[in-house]
This record gives C-alpha cells, structure tokens and sequence, in this order.
C-alpha cells in the first residue's frame, strides 16, 4: 500500500467508526487530513484539476447541505471535500460512487423490509469508508 491509502483508510475507519457511533466527525483530524493531502498532492506532482474536480466536487456536496438545511450532513461535505485533497481524480469518483451505490441499497432494504420511513438518517461515513476499501481491492 501507498502512504496515500494507508493514510486514507485510517481516516475514513475512525471516521465512519465515529459517525457510525456518535453521528459526529472531528473537524480537526479533516482539516489535518485535507491539510496532509494538499501538501502530499502537490509534493507528488498532482495536476492541479486532478485535485480541483475532486475538491469541486466536495464543495458542492457541502452547498447541497446548506441548501437541504442539513438533510444531506455537513460533515460527510467536509469528509468529501478533504478526500479530494488526498486522493485523485479516479480514486475519488470510484469511492463517492460506490458509497453512494451501498447507501441507496441499505436505505432500500430499510425501506422495504424494515418498514423505516424516508426520514430515517444512515451515516454516510461508513458508505464511503466501504467504498474506497473496496475500490483499493476490486
């Protein structure tokens, strides 16, 4: 493994441990983590629009939570907007979309077999934790 996934598997394991438990992520370790990966990005030789698209993308997740006043958490923006700074373009996209595929199958199985309502909150972390675990390995 790479100092960029071993680096991002244990901030998205503590990450989803904690918003899985507490429905909370540490403001601090993002902000170190996003800080690491800019410095890591750039140090490596990243093009700039492998971490912008990424980054962007990240930005409008966090728009997306002021907008639905927080139906969609602020700290899965905040999650989404540091992992762009550490990992590329592919790497992202392949983890936000695998994350997003599980959490619309587990909210399905919520939905039909449990009887939950659409209401229900699922942390978001963890989808994404799975997801780039599963990217990384596939």
């Amino acid at each position: 493994m790479m100092f960029e996934e071993i680096v991002t598997m244990l901030f998205l394991g503590y990450s989803a441990w904690t918003d899985w438990r507490k429905h909370e992520i540490s403001l601090i370790l993002t902000g170190v983590y996003a800080s690491v990966g800019l410095i890591y990005s750039f140090m490596s030789g990243r093009e700039i629009q492998d971490i912008l698209i990424p980054v962007l993308i990240g930005a409008v997740f966090l728009a997306a939570s002021v907008i639905t006043r927080g139906a969609l958490g602020m700290g899965d923006g905040w999650i989404l907007l540091a992992l762009g700074c550490m990992t590329g373009t592919m790497a992202y996209l392949r983890t936000l979309g695998i994350g997003l595929f599980l959490s619309a199958v587990i909210s399905a199985i919520l939905l039909t077999v449990f009887h939950r309502n659409r209401k229900t909150e699922i942390p978001f972390i963890p989808f994404l934790f799975l997801g780039y675990a599963g990217g990384i390995f596939i």
